[in-house]
């Protein structure tokens, strides 16, 4: 009976540890997954918000928009590439995002930059805040 009880006892600690293995296996994966969706989302982001910005502040951005997109060489291509962002990200970001972004894309103004911003700051890293559009302001004083 003791032999009975001993293989019985392996069997439990194979069977153990090959679920353990599947388990860490499989949270390895979706982990692996969520930071590689991370990664994707802060560089669509920081470039959204890039082009944002340049098309605000266009006459005083244009230089540095043509060095770093030569493909972008008017204000029309870069509203152009604007509107090709906000489609894209309804397949990766939160609903606010998207709203804000068409908010920015509808009326161009620091607000809804600054909110546009805010909006991907949370849906990036969830972070809670008080901060307004305002807060975002800056002057141009001392420049």
């Amino acid at each position: 009976m003791s032999t009975n009880i001993l293989i019985t006892a392996i069997g439990f600690i194979g069977l153990g540890g090959l679920l353990k293995s599947l388990l860490d296996f499989f949270i390895g994966s979706r982990k692996t997954k969520q930071e590689a969706q991370l990664t994707f989302k802060e560089v669509r982001y920081k470039a959204i918000i890039l082009m944002s910005y340049a098309l605000l502040y266009y006459e005083r951005e244009k230089t540095m928009l043509v060095v770093n997109r030569p493909d972008i060489n008017s204000i029309g291509r870069l509203k152009n590439e604007l509107q090709a962002e906000f489609i894209n990200m309804s397949l990766y970001a939160s609903d606010k995002v998207i709203i804000m972004l068409k908010r920015f894309l509808d009326f161009p103004d620091s607000d809804s930059l600054n909110n546009l911003a805010l909006s991907m700051r949370k849906d990036l890293y969830g972070i809670r805040t008080k901060l307004k559009a305002d807060a975002l302001h800056l002057t141009d004083k001392g420049i």
